[in-house]
């Protein structure tokens, strides 16, 4: 019964979704991949909101991008969970807003997930943007036990970019190998971003921020853009690597495709005060005087070895330990991934922390990259492996704590702040929804 409903509810608000897309016309700018989707969906809305102002521009909450989250991120609508009451008037205020209120953003800034094959192509037979971003795809991506492989990942991500109207554009990473071997595919105005020689918006310089302490602690990233024959000087405090600096990169990439003029300034002033996402390399204050970086909100293979060379790189007095937890939805790809991601943790770390019965793998990789065994703990929790380190952790080291959402690494981060009652304020999952779980 309770399946039946739900089939409605979101039938019902699809419907409301395209009449308000039909009736109200808003520019959309919709984002796609495998990593970086909620990051540079949020670097957009940044700069179109320093452009057009915020009033105009309505993003997706938070990582609303399924069959249901989509609709309710064009609506304005916020999910209810198990509210039937909830469900109820969501229905109600989505009605209004597609047939009877004149007021609606001219602006969507709207991320397109896909958990399964036919999600983004089912999406795209009413979706059509006037910019689709391509952010990064992974050789072994979240998901792919659904999927035959990750070609046909890839291949139901470009649904998006074959999806944008006429005289729309792609923004694409132009590093990312799998984006770009299928690219040219497509007829659409093409626009790059990234490191890459000729990108409309390049990385000219990313770099760690630290203090100046004796015993020094990153602190932020620093990164140059260069982009309309400007350059953007761009400073992130409380996040590390380069996880930010590419979505910003993206962001420069759709104001210079939209024409806006002077996007290095107004980069410049979008991302003066910008919160990162929770959960994705939050430098967070941990215990004994530690750095924490929360990485919570989900992993993959390639956001995980991303995570891990950006703690190799820091330059500290103290140790590197990662609280590493399973790695979900990746089926026959499962114990590779995992094993190749222990081993690159068994190269760069002091400690390896475990979560879970895959990572069994992890330290299997751990071991055979030369880690010593005294060196490696393995737990079937997350608390209790927060609880573990929060006891080991000195002043100057740094924790990177990251996990599939399943494994609910964040738990181990609430342990391991310096201020356990500040979670709600920092910390992804924090609803008391989740903490019913």
């Amino acid at each position: 019964m309770k399946h039946i409903l739900k089939k409605i509810v979101i039938a019902a608000l699809t419907v409301e979704a395209k009449t308000a897309l039909r009736r109200h016309k808003p520019r959309v700018v919709a984002v796609t991949g495998n990593v970086g989707k909620t990051s540079t969906k949020d670097a957009v809305d940044a700069i179109l909101s320093q452009a057009y102002g915020s009033d105009r521009v309505r993003k997706s909450q938070k990582s609303n991008n399924s069959e249901i989250g989509l609709p309710l991120a064009i609506l304005g609508l916020e999910t209810a969970w198990t509210s039937a009451g909830g469900w109820a008037r969501n229905l109600w205020q989505g009605f209004l807003a597609a047939y009877v209120s004149r007021r609606f953003p001219d602006w969507l800034v709207l991320e397109v997930g896909a958990d399964h094959p036919g999600d983004i192509e089912k999406v795209t037979k009413w979706l059509h943007p006037d910019v689709a971003v391509l952010t990064r795809m992974s050789d072994t991506p979240v998901h792919v036990e659904f999927f035959t492989d990750a070609r046909q990942v890839l291949q139901e991500k470009m649904f998006l970019a074959r999806a944008v109207r006429q005289g729309g554009t792609i923004v694409v990473n132009g590093d990312d190998p799998q984006f770009m071997s299928v690219i040219g595919t497509v007829a659409a105005r093409r626009v790059l971003y990234g490191r890459a020689k000729g990108a409309e918006a390049q990385i000219a310089s990313s770099e760690i921020d630290y203090d100046q302490a004796a015993l020094p602690l990153p602190t932020g990233q620093r990164a140059s853009i260069r982009v309309g024959g400007e350059t953007a000087d761009i400073r992130l405090a409380r996040v590390l690597g380069d996880h930010l600096v590419y979505p910003i990169a993206a962001a420069c990439a759709v104001a210079h495709a939209l024409g806006i003029v002077g996007v290095a300034a107004l980069a410049e002033a979008a991302f003066a005060s910008f919160e990162a996402p929770r959960g994705r390399m939050s430098i967070l204050r941990g215990a004994n005087s530690s750095a924490l970086i929360d990485d919570t909100y989900n992993s993959s293979p390639l956001a995980a070895a991303e995570a891990l060379r950006s703690l190799a790189r820091l330059t500290l007095k103290g140790k590197k330990i990662a609280i590493l937890g399973d790695m979900k939805e990746l089926g026959a790809a499962t114990e590779k991934a995992h094993y190749e991601i222990g081993r690159q943790a068994g190269e760069c770390l002091h400690t390896l922390v475990t979560v879970g019965p895959a990572a069994k793998y992890m330290v299997r990789g751990a071991l055979d990259a030369g880690m010593s065994a005294e060196r490696v703990m393995s737990f079937d929790d997350s608390e209790d492996a927060g609880l573990a380190i929060r006891e080991l952790v000195r002043a100057g080291d740094a924790v990177l704590v990251k996990g599939s959402q399943s494994m609910r690494m964040e738990r181990a981060s609430k342990l391991l702040l310096a201020d356990p009652s500040t979670a709600v304020d920092v910390l992804v999952r924090q609803e008391d929804e989740w903490g019913r779980r």
